[in-house]
């Protein structure tokens, strides 16, 4: 049966959870973010284009 030698493993899950949640925020704006304000301008291209 295996020891652990009295190494303890560090557990960095705070910060992994916190850059997690901030590529995911990161992530949420640009994709939802950039989908609004395409939509918006093809709107407006089109509006302005239009006879």
């Amino acid at each position: 049966m295996e020891t652990n030698k009295g190494i303890i493993p560090e557990n960095n899950t705070k910060d992994d959870d916190e850059d997690s949640l901030r590529g995911s925020l990161f992530s949420s704006l640009v994709f939802v973010g950039g989908t609004i304000v395409a939509c918006i301008l093809l709107l407006f291209i089109l509006y302005m284009v239009r006879y």
